[in-house]
């Protein structure tokens, strides 16, 4: 008996054995190195897990109710103003000239807030009465700063249009919160499209959160321009955007990579992002073809930037940096560009809008100096609406703004006094704005519903007269 305990003993101690070895081959070699496509060294890159939540938990006591405003509440809350609250009080009980003299109070005090804007311009919509009626749908909650830069846009040019206009419409905004959030974009946007009196929808403003929208939009035949969602996977007959897509993003930055010389490239992006995987994967496109790619995902939990870095050293011509919007994900790319700045021959900087923002510069640093960035909109002095709205809201405004700004002014140039969703969406298509019209350049849309623009190349240099405060460092166009 005890002999054939031995013997099965023996069995089990060999099998494990055996186990323990398979498991660590697996965990070494399989998920710790990747193979790098241009020498065949060995890369090392973190396990595959699942990625991390970066976004700022959505609010859960947010009804679906609660997430539609024309000024009947406030959906930035954490912005008292007692003008404001009172204004939404007389907007609810159905007193617009109340509610507009009450929101002139409060914009007087925050003048940079558009929300208010909007609300004064929809008292004067209502009080007039019969108004067009366009969504406008942002990240509240979740992605505040985004939804700010939106919103001017799109209150600058329903400002615009409300002071012009020679009919007897005016033009109300409904502003919709659906916190980047694909589930929640899907059920505002399936209220949206039973509002028949809605008529366009500017937004939303991640890719994920638009591709979920645009399924309701579609069968409810009504347009969407979005100002900021560049994937290139976002297709369908009621879809616009008013920036170049990822395609275009990907293409002018791979082949800048390659008339400068640059060979060998790693990129770094996130994976659980529509709008990172999309750009990534048009770079990857038009890069390949002359040049080698090794690629890094962001998101992985257990990824390092100063080890990865490190080892990848003197192995390649440039880091191109493609992150998605949310901070964490953001500032490990730029921890990228800072341990890279500390080698002793830096790569090349090569990155995408998501970097195209004053936080790159003040957190950045020295690091980030000679970075290129594919952006959308630059605020060219020569733009009549760089000015106009740095202006109005104290500062040089986003690209975010400038195109929300061109999505409302489309919309608005395809209204008519008997105007449907169907005039609306086949005006669009006809869309011929001139650069005087927009935020500085002229605005077609392709078959697609891509804008005909091409992204501008901008370079970190230090000084610059519009280094942000805390930063000695500014964005300027690269000259071709």
């Amino acid at each position: 008996m005890n002999k054939t305990l031995k013997i099965i003993f023996a069995i089990l101690s060999t099998i494990g054995t055996v186990t323990i070895i398979i498991v660590l081959w697996e965990v070494i070699f399989k998920h710790i190195f990747i193979r790098d496509n241009s020498n065949n060294n060995p890369i090392p890159t973190p396990t595959i897990t699942q990625s991390p939540t970066t976004s700022p938990p959505i609010n859960p006591t947010i009804s679906l109710e609660d997430r539609f405003s024309s000024g009947d509440r406030r959906l930035f809350i954490n912005k008292p103003n007692p003008q404001v609250e009172q204004g939404i009080a007389a907007f609810k009980a159905g007193n617009y000239e109340e509610a507009k003299q009450l929101f002139m109070e409060g914009k007087t005090s925050d003048p940079r807030d558009p929300e208010i804007e909007i609300y004064l311009n929809n008292s004067k919509a209502r009080k007039k009465g019969n108004p067009f009626i366009l969504a406008t749908v942002v990240p509240v909650d979740t992605k505040a700063t985004n939804a700010e830069e939106m919103l001017r846009g799109v209150a600058d040019a329903q400002t615009k249009f409300n002071q012009q206009s020679s009919n007897n419409r005016l033009l109300e905004i409904m502003i919709v919160n659906d916190s980047n959030e694909p589930n929640i974009a899907q059920q505002v946007a399936k209220k949206i499209a039973n509002n028949t009196a809605i008529l366009g929808v500017i937004g939303h403003n991640s890719s994920s959160a638009s591709a979920s929208a645009l399924k309701e939009y579609e069968k409810a035949g009504i347009a969407m321009i979005s100002p900021t969602s560049t994937s290139t996977s976002l297709f369908s007959n009621v879809f616009f955007r008013t920036v170049p897509s990822d395609a275009k993003g990907g293409e002018i930055l791979a082949r800048y990579a390659i008339d400068n010389n640059i060979n060998k490239v790693a990129i770094f992006y996130t994976s659980a992002s529509n709008y990172s995987q999309s750009l990534k994967d048009a770079f990857v496109k038009y890069f390949e073809q002359l040049g080698k790619v090794s690629i890094f995902d962001l998101s992985l939990t257990n990824f390092n930037a100063k080890s990865t870095v490190e080892v990848l050293q003197n192995q390649f011509d440039a880091f191109v940096l493609l992150p998605n919007t949310e901070q964490e994900i953001t500032n490990l790319s730029l921890q990228v560009a800072k341990t890279n700045h500390q080698l002793s021959t830096p790569m090349k900087l090569l990155g995408g809008d998501a970097l195209y923002n004053p936080a790159t510069l003040t957190f950045g640093g020295d690091a980030v100096e000679g970075l290129v960035l594919a952006v959308p909109w630059f605020a060219k002095d020569t733009y009549s609406y760089t000015n106009t709205a740095a202006k109005r809201w104290g500062g040089r405004v986003s690209w975010r703004t400038a195109s929300s700004y061109d999505a409302t002014q489309a919309l608005i140039n395809a209204l008519s006094t008997d105007a449907t969703r169907n005039t609306v969406l086949n005006k669009l298509k006809q869309t011929n704005l001139l650069s005087t019209e927009t935020s500085g350049e002229t605005l077609q849309f392709l078959s697609n519903g891509d804008r005909n623009t091409d992204p501008i190349l901008v370079k970190v240099i230090k000084g610059g007269k519009n280094a942000p405060e805390g930063s000695n460092y500014s964005f300027e166009i690269i000259n071709k």
